[in-house]
C-alpha cells in the first residue's frame, strides 16, 4: 500500500517534468536562503552566550545626560574596574578589557626572524580568565596576566606564528616574542575563540603592561576610550536591578560633584551587548532592522517559490481530473484525496529541502567570501537547523499544497470522468481568481525588493559620495609602527623627494575615525556639570593641509603648540571644530580665539584656531564637537596627500621608503575612502545592500521560473485552438 503510494506520487511529478523542475529548483533556492539567514541570524544573536556565567556577567555602560542631548557609550574611563572591585568586593569578579588596533610581532623560530601582524589584539586583566570561558591547552591558568612580561596566544596565532600544527603546544610556554618592539613570553596557549564572541582575543597581552606605559590615563576619570570596556560578574544572590541602584552612590563617589549629576552606570547583561544600538557593541551591533529586513527578504523568496507551487499545481490539475473522478467514484473521500495532494507536496519539498542544505553551504561559504572582513562561519547541521527545516518543510506543505489540494479534492466525480474540467474550474478564468492574485502578489513583493535595493543603494551612495568636510580623494593612509621622532622625519623627507607627494601628516588617525578617545572640555568659569564630551584627536602642524580641512578663525597648529607626554602642568594651545565652538557657549568662531578651556577637569588649553565642520563618525550621527592637540607621542598613521592619482610606481616608491625606515615592520596602506568603506563604518549597511542584491535576484528568477512555467503549461491547453486559427 504505501509502495504503491509512493510510486504513484513519483510517477506523477515524472509525468511533467517542468512543473516539477521549476517547484523543486524554486522551493530548493528559496529553503536554502532561509537556512543561511537562520544561522546568520541565530549567529548574530548568540553573541557569547557559550560562557557559562554568561547570564550573570555584565557590560558597565553609562548615560550623560546634558542639557544639549543624550549621550551612550559601552565604554567607560580605565578607573572604573578597580574601584568597582575595591568598592563591591562580593561582585564574583570584575575585569577591565582594552580591545586596540592591529601589533607587530615578531618571531624568532628555526634559526629564522619572522614579522607577523596581528589585529584581534586584547588587553586584560588577571580577572580576565575568570570571568570569560577560555578552554587552556598549555600553561597554568594560575596567575594569568599577572605579570607585565607575558602574553597569552590563541591555538590558530600559535600555529601561525611558529609555522606548523603540532600536539605538544607546552613547547611554547616561555618562549620568547616581540610585540611591538617590547619583548614578551608566552605564558599560556588558549583554544580558538568562537566567532560568535564580542571580545576578539587571538592574542591577549597583560593590562598591567599597558597600565605601566599609560600611567596618567589609566588613572583619569575623565579620559574615556571607546575600546575600554568593564566587565563584572554578578553573585547568584544579588540582582542586576539592585546593582544598579548601587552605582548612583559608586559615581557620586568618584566623579567630580557636577560631573556626576550628569553620568548615570547601568550594567548591561553580556547577551545583550551585541544586539544593542544604544550602547553599541565591542565588535559592531547588530541592529534590529538588520534582522528584520533579512527575515522579510526570506519570507518574500520564500512566498516567490510557494505562490509558483500554487499556480503550476492549479493548472496542472486539469489534467489529473480523471484520475480524480476514478477515485471518487471508487469511494475515497474528500479529505483522503487532500491527503494524497498533501502527500504529494511534502515529497516535493522534502526534496527541495535536501538540495537545500548543500546550496546552503554554498551560499554561507559565498557570503563569508564577499563579507569576510565581518562574518565567518559555515553551515553545522545541530539539532536546532534540523528542527528549523523540519518546521519549515511541514509549513511549506500545508502553504503551498493546501489551496491546490482543495481544488482537485473538491472536483465533481461526472465531469471529471467526462474531461469536463476547464481551467475555470481551477479559479484561473474567473475574474477575480486566486491564483490571478497570487501572481499579482508575487511580482508586487518583487517589486518592494527592488525598491528596497534601489533605496538602499541610494543610501549608500550618500555614504560614499557626501563631502565630509575635508577632501578625502587623493589621500593615501599608512599605518605607523611608533612615534620615533627621528624616523617620523626620515620618512617624511623621503616622501617628499616625490614632486607627487604633496604633504604628509603625522596622526592619531584620520579625521573620520572609528576608533576615538574623548575629553571633557569646558571653559574655567563654568562648573563640571556644563563639561562637553569632544572627540579628541593628536595631530601635527599638517594635519590641515594633508586633509584640506577650512580653518575659519585663527591659526594652525606649530611646533611650540606640543603636548608633552604626561605632563598636564603646562598650558598648551588647541584647535576645535565648529561644533565645539557653539558647545562651548560661542557665538561666532573669532569669539573663541584666545579663551581657556579645562580640559579633563585638570589640563589647561588656549583656543588658537577653529576650524570648518567635519565629519569624525558616521553620516548616522550629527557632526560632533572635535579638539586637536599637537601631539606626535600619540602618532598612529601617517597621511599622504597626493596632486596626482596613485599609480604603480608611485606606491613602489611609498613602500620602498617606508621598508627603509621601518625594516622590521610590516607595510599598510590604504586609500582614505578604502579606510572609511571597509574599516570604519557601513559594515553592516554593506551587509543589507548586497544581501538585497542577492535576494532580489534569487526572487525575480524565481518569478520568471514560474511565469515560465504556467506560460507553457496554459500554451499547451490550447495547442488545439492555436492549430485551428494557423490553419
Amino acid at each position: 500500500m504505501i509502495k504503491n503510494y509512493f510510486v504513484t506520487i513519483f510517477r506523477n511529478l515524472t509525468r511533467n517534468k517542468l512543473g516539477t523542475l521549476i517547484n523543486v529548483s524554486g522551493l530548493a533556492v528559496s529553503i536554502a536562503c532561509c537556512i543561511a539567514i537562520y544561522v546568520f541570524l541565530r549567529h548574530e544573536k548568540t553573541f557569547d552566550h557559550y560562557h557559562s556565567k554568561a547570564d550573570r556577567i555584565h557590560r558597565i555602560v553609562f548615560d550623560d545626560n546634558t542639557s544639549n542631548g543624550s549621550e551612550f557609550g559601552g565604554y567607560t574611563s580605565f578607573p572604573v574596574a578597580k574601584a568597582l572591585r575595591n568598592d563591591f568586593p562580593h561582585l564574583e569578579t570584575v575585569t577591565q578589557v582594552y580591545v586596540r588596533n592591529s601589533v607587530i610581532v615578531q618571531i624568532e623560530n628555526e634559526g629564522q626572524r619572522k614579522l607577523f601582524e596581528e589585529d584581534e589584539t586584547t588587553y586584560a586583566d588577571e580577572f580576565f580568565f575568570k570571568t570569560f570561558d577560555l578552554d587552556l591547552i598549555a600553561g597554568s591558568n594560575t596567575g594569568l596576566l599577572s605579570t607585565p612580561d607575558e602574553v597569552v596566544l590563541t591555538r590558530k596565532v600559535a600555529d601561525k606564528f611558529f609555522g606548523r600544527s603540532f600536539d605538544d603546544y607546552g613547547a611554547l610556554i616561555n618562549k620568547s616574542v616581540v610585540i611591538n618592539r617590547q619583548p614578551y613570553r608566552i605564558s599560556a596557549i588558549i583554544e580558538n575563540m568562537p566567532r560568535n564572541s564580542n571580545i576578539p582575543c587571538n592574542m591577549i597581552l597583560p593590562f598591567k603592561d599597558f597600565e605601566k606605559r599609560n600611567a596618567a590615563t589609566v588613572n583619569n576619570w575623565l579620559s574615556n576610550y571607546s575600546e575600554s570596556y568593564t566587565f563584572v560578574t554578578l553573585p547568584e544572590n544579588i540582582t542586576p536591578s539592585g546593582f544598579d541602584a548601587s552605582l548612583v552612590a559608586f559615581k557620586n563617589k568618584y566623579l567630580p560633584a557636577d560631573y556626576s549629576k550628569r553620568i548615570t552606570y547601568h550594567p548591561q547583561p553580556l547577551k545583550q551587548v551585541h544586539t544593542d544600538e544604544k550602547y553599541g557593541g565591542t565588535l559592531y551591533a547588530t541592529p534590529g532592522i538588520l534582522v528584520l529586513a533579512f527575515i522579510v527578504m526570506g519570507s518574500i523568496v520564500l512566498l516567490t517559490a510557494c505562490i509558483n507551487f500554487v499556480n503550476l499545481a492549479t493548472a496542472q490539475s486539469i489534467k489529473r481530473s480523471k484520475e480524480i473522478g476514478i477515485r471518487k467514484t471508487l469511494g475515497s473521500k474528500k479529505w483522503q484525496l487532500m491527503l494524497r495532494f498533501l502527500g504529494e507536496t511534502f515529497v516535493v519539498t522534502s526534496i527541495a529541502s535536501i538540495l537545500a542544505v548543500l546550496m546552503a553551504d554554498w551560499f554561507l561559504g559565498a557570503f563569508n567570501n564577499y563579507l569576510a572582513f565581518i562574518v565567518d562561519f559555515g553551515l553545522q547541521i545541530d539539532w536546532t537547523v534540523v528542527v528549523f527545516m523540519v518546521v519549515l518543510t511541514l509549513f511549506i506543505t500545508a502553504v503551498a499544497g493546501f489551496y491546490p489540494a482543495k481544488i482537485m479534492a473538491s472536483f465533481k466525480p461526472i465531469l471529471a470522468l467526462k474531461n469536463g474540467i476547464r481551467s475555470r474550474n481551477t479559479g484561473f478564468n474567473n475574474r477575480f481568481s486566486l491564483r490571478k492574485a497570487l501572481v499579482v502578489t508575487q511580482f508586487a513583493v518583487t517589486q518592494i525588493l527592488i525598491i528596497g535595493t534601489v533605496v538602499v543603494a541610494t543610501q549608500m551612495n550618500y555614504f560614499y559620495n557626501k563631502h565630509l568636510g575635508y577632501r578625502k580623494e587623493g589621500l593615501l593612509t599608512v599605518e605607523m609602527p611608533g612615534n620615533d621622532q627621528q624616523k617620523l622625519e626620515r620618512f617624511k623627507t623621503l616622501l617628499h623627494s616625490r614632486p607627487s607627494v604633496e604633504a604628509v601628516s603625522f596622526n592619531s588617525g584620520p579625521p573620520t575615525s572609528a576608533s576615538n578617545g574623548f575629553s571633557e572640555v569646558r571653559l574655567p568659569q563654568a562648573a563640571n556639570a556644563d563639561n562637553q564630551s569632544m572627540e579628541r584627536k593628536f595631530v601635527d602642524n599638517y594635519y590641515l593641509k594633508t586633509f584640506d580641512i577650512r580653518l575659519v578663525a585663527g591659526r594652525d597648529l606649530q611646533q611650540s603648540d606640543r603636548v608633552l607626554l604626561n605632563d598636564s602642568s603646562i598650558q598648551y594651545n588647541v584647535l576645535v571644530n565648529h561644533k565645539a565652538v557653539q558647545k562651548l557657549g560661542f557665538q561666532t568662531p573669532d569669539e573663541a580665539i584666545g579663551k581657556h578651556i579645562v580640559v579633563n577637569n585638570r589640563e589647561q588649553a588656549t583656543i588658537v584656531g577653529v576650524t570648518d565642520d567635519f565629519y569624525n563618525t558616521s553620516l548616522q550621527r550629527p557632526v560632533q564637537p572635535c579638539i586637536l592637540f599637537y601631539g606626535l607621542n600619540w602618532v598612529n598613521m601617517a597621511g599622504i596627500r597626493l596632486n596626482q592619482p596613485a599609480d604603480a610606481s608611485l606606491n613602489s616608491f611609498i613602500k620602498q621608503s617606508w621598508e627603509s625606515v621601518y625594516p622590521d615592520n610590516i607595510y599598510k596602506i590604504n586609500t582614505l575612502d578604502e579606510y572609511i568603506r571597509h574599516k570604519a563604518f557601513y559594515v553592516l549597511e554593506d551587509i543589507m545592500y548586497q544581501g538585497f542584491k542577492i535576494f532580489v535576484g534569487i526572487a525575480i528568477v524565481i518569478g520568471c521560473m514560474g511565469l515560465y512555467g504556467l506560460i507553457a503549461f496554459l500554451s499547451a491547453q490550447r495547442q488545439k485552438e492555436i492549430g485551428i486559427r494557423k490553419v
